[in-house]
């Protein structure tokens, strides 16, 4: 049609022709309307942008915004609906995501039952071949208003030049904001969650992205991911103490199925069979293999605070082979970080085997040579490393801070494992000098943070396993204070007042309710009273932050001030309850106790 009506059609066929626009019209009425209204977003994130940098009141939100936010969660619920109806008989017995080059029996199966091998196309069935309806365009974060572009660009740049330094730089490969959206929206949603919860004034933002992120891993249990959604998933381990097993066991699962294992015979072997001998490995084959290492670094952290086995003892030959990882040419300061962790990991990994962290009985006293050659073991990886150690561009001096703190770590778990049966007993003569270990790590640990300002400023920033282990010194330390000061020669004045300056520090610390330091504190305070007043008689009178309220029963207890609330109940184990460190873990941070060694009558 030229001019107008009669098109050539009509013309051509002798009909009479009425012009309709109204089908055609219609469809470039949406496009405009989607185009003004993203225009619109721009402008009032901008807007926003403004008026916070110049303390004006923000803009009202966009109503269109909150309308488009419920339809896009009914069309969401119908196509998650309407996806999993589609996928659930598609869905494959094993999926490992990189074939083996050996037949497994599974591909036989698929075979003869018609579905094919693993990541073909032929003989899918029509469900698991229906398009899904959202899929071109994979939505996050941003995308579905739960926050605003200008709060997630904050987000991500304060994760990358805070945060992901203390996880060795796992996520370097990522350029800029947009490769990361669009790359992987669980990873984009794992990396805004953690970077919120170390905002002191991003609560709610922490509680949106974090409810996201549950939701998007929640919907992924039965889907196939690459090594980015695993990456995702071993990111939040380290620093989500509340989800941390979950998502670690996730993790580990999926880097099964991707052979991830695999990729460090793979550092030195050319990627094909035409490159010639002793070419450079990949920059994927060794992000693969550092993963590998990050998974297996998370792994064993939690089987230490749950005194549980790690999941990845069956690999545990890959991880012995850190020296000639380190031996690499192109080895950087993370990657000695990063090899160093699993260095002292396997070492305490030993200990566990040995001395039998799960059980509750005593030592025997054949066991002190090995007690003392653990101990000569870190102190020779203590060594070798800090001469290795670099300062950071973006964290600074805390490399070495925390080699150093991991030092003593390792000494106090070591050491605490001869108080395990005791129940108040006093300690066996040839377990003295191993308890004299644990008792002075755990003063080092605090006196480290008192005096240590690399330490200091990283209390907000570091993964939750350091502030788990400094809950777990300080209860440690006041347990031994209260039962074995003659014995092993403490001064319990001494011990208090570094343990209360260290609360007095973590009391002003700026965090949100869900960060381990809020959540540590409040079950510390209580345990410094309990054991002052166990051994003062009841006669306490603390000053600077902590003032004593008594109870009817005459017990003494901090009193929190008001800006400060505390959040959820303290309750007080049992005589026995050390197995493991779950109910501290799901409860508050410090409220945790130690295998024998309270007396009978607490």
């Amino acid at each position: 049609m030229t001019d107008g009506p009669p098109c050539v059609r009509c013309r051509r066929r002798s009909l009479s022709c009425v012009l309709n626009k109204s089908l055609q019209s219609l469809v470039e009425e949406v496009k405009n309307t989607e185009l003004l209204q993203t225009d619109i977003r721009s402008i009032h994130e901008t807007l926003e942008a403004i008026c916070r940098h110049l303390n004006l009141h923000r803009p009202k939100p966009l109503v269109s915004t909150a309308d488009t936010d419920r339809a896009e969660e009914h069309e969401d619920g119908h196509s998650d609906n309407e996806r999993d109806q589609h996928d659930l008989s598609g869905c494959e017995v094993s999926p490992p995501d990189t074939p083996s080059a050996v037949q497994a029996p599974i591909h036989t199966f698929l075979d003869i039952a018609k579905l094919g091998s693993p990541g073909s196309s032929e003989n899918t069935p029509p469900s698991a071949a229906r398009p899904r309806r959202r899929s071109i365009v994979p939505q996050d974060l941003v995308s579905k208003g739960v926050i605003s572009l200008a709060v997630a660009e904050i987000l991500v740049d304060r994760y990358f030049t805070q945060l992901d330094p203390y996880v060795y730089g796992i996520c370097s490969g990522f350029n800029n904001f947009q490769q990361l959206r669009t790359t992987s929206p669980v990873l984009f949603a794992a990396i805004c969650t953690v970077s919120a919860l170390h905002d002191p004034h991003g609560q709610q933002v922490y509680e949106a992205c974090n409810r996201e992120f549950r939701r998007l891993v929640a919907r992924s249990l039965f889907e196939k991911h690459d090594t980015e959604y695993v990456r995702a998933l071993c990111i939040c381990s380290f620093w989500l103490s509340d989800a941390s097993r979950i998502l670690s066991s996730d993790a580990i699962r999926r880097a099964a199925d991707m052979r991830l294992h695999r990729s460090f015979e793979h550092l030195w072997v050319p990627s094909s069979s035409h490159l010639p001998l002793g070419t450079p490995p990949s920059t994927e084959v060794k992000d693969r293999v550092r993963l590998w290492y990050l998974i297996f670094i998370s792994d064993e952290h939690l089987s230490i605070l749950h005194n549980r086995d790690p999941l990845l003892r069956s690999d545990k030959e890959i991880a012995t082979s850190w020296e000639s990882y380190l031996k690499r040419d192109d080895a950087s300061d993370s990657d000695v970080r990063l090899v160093s962790q699993v260095a002292l990991l396997l070492i305490m990994s030993q200990v566990r085997d040995l001395l039998g962290s799960d059980q509750e009985t005593r030592l025997p006293h054949v066991l002190v040579n090995q007690i003392v050659q653990s101990s000569r073991q870190l102190d020779k990886w203590f060594t070798k490393f800090s001469a290795l150690f670099k300062p950071d561009p973006y964290i600074g001096d805390f490399p070495k801070r925390g080699l150093q703190l991991h030092y003593q770590f390792g000494k106090l778990y070591l050491g605490h494992q001869v108080f395990k049966g005791l129940n108040g007993e006093p300690i066996p003569s040839p377990f003295l000098t191993a308890a004299s270990m644990a008792h002075d790590a755990a003063v080092a640990i605090f006196e480290m943070i008192m005096n240590e300002e690399p330490l200091q400023r990283s209390l907000v920033g570091m993964p939750h396993y350091f502030h788990i282990m400094i809950a777990f010194a300080g209860h440690f330390l006041l347990e031994v204070t209260k039962n074995y000061a003659v014995q092993l020669g403490i001064q319990p004045a001494h011990n208090f007042e570094l343990i209360r300056k260290v609360l007095d520090r973590f009391r002003g610390t700026q965090c949100i309710a869900q960060h381990p330091i809020w959540r540590m504190t409040p079950g510390l305070e209580r345990k410094l009273l309990d054991c002052m007043t166990s051994i003062s008689g009841g006669n306490v009178h603390i000053d600077h932050g902590l003032s004593v309220m008594t109870s009817s029963e005459g017990m003494g207890y901090p009193a929190r001030s008001a800006e400060r609330p505390i959040h959820g109940p303290f309750t007080f184990p049992g005589d026995n309850l050390v197995n493991s460190m779950d109910d501290f873990l799901l409860t508050d941070l410090g409220e945790f106790t130690f295998p024998g060694m309270m007396s009978n009558g607490v």
